[in-house]
């Protein structure tokens, strides 16, 4: 039986999907769920010297202490940093979307739940004409939304939920991630309640600040924190 999953998705880079799906695979594998992760491209990374601090790959292995090789974890890893689509063209290479679809088969047959981080937004090129929401839909894996507060959060996250169900992607819900330890102001307050609102989707949460994070910050007492933060249990059936 194919293992069930999530594709992390965000409305952007760098509005923390990485922190957000190291949580999630660190809270499944706590519930005693066999979880795998999946980052399928990486770019920005030199293969010779990457660690955690600098690679989304190992940073999601390390916070499910996942023994998996990193090139099953993460078969596409390009040094420039830019969309998947123009890091091949700078190193004159062809990315092949199959290659990563059966790449998650095998992977996915030693789970029996897998998260899979996208990169980027939905609309990221792969290839010149194959995007990350045409790789979320390949995979059959429903979506969860990483966004955060700013001004334009509105139009980035109504315009990726749209996305996704254009593609007759599911999505599981929104979850809103704070990037620094600043105070919210009220327009910043109302933006989960007007998603909700004009999407019909669910926001199912707020991911806290953490200062000082890395691999080991997910503990179980963290965990217990993260979950009265953001409904966990509405990510995986009841």
């Amino acid at each position: 039986m194919p293992a069930q999953g999530l594709f992390i998705t965000g409305t952007d880079t760098g509005v923390g999907k990485t922190v957000v799906t190291g949580a999630i695979v660190a809270w499944l594998r706590h519930q005693g769920l066999k979880t795998g992760v999946m980052k399928p491209l990486e770019t920005g990374v030199d293969r010779e010297c990457s660690s955690a601090a600098n690679s989304d790959a190992l940073f999601l292995m390390e916070c499910g202490d996942i023994q998996d090789d990193l090139s099953e974890v993460c078969p596409i890893r390009l040094k420039p940093a830019a969309s998947p689509y123009q890091a091949a063209l700078i190193e004159n290479r062809t990315l092949e979307p199959e290659t990563i679809v059966s790449a998650y088969r095998n992977l996915s047959d030693k789970y029996d739940w897998m998260l899979v981080e996208g990169i980027g937004g939905v609309h990221v090129p792969i290839t010149r004409d194959y995007r990350v929401v045409d790789l979320i839909r390949d995979l059959g894996l429903p979506a969860v939304v990483v966004t955060r507060y700013h001004l334009g959060t509105l139009n980035h996250t109504l315009m990726t939920l749209d996305a996704l169900k254009q593609n007759n992607i599911s999505v599981q819900g929104v979850i809103f991630n704070r990037g620094d330890p600043g105070e919210l102001g009220e327009v910043e307050q109302e933006q989960p309640r007007l998603i909700e609102a004009l999407s019909g989707t669910e926001v199912l949460g707020e991911f806290p600040y953490i200062d000082s994070l890395d691999t080991r910050s997910f503990t179980p007492e963290r965990l217990q924190q993260l979950e009265s933060c953001v409904r966990f249990s509405r990510l995986t059936p009841a």
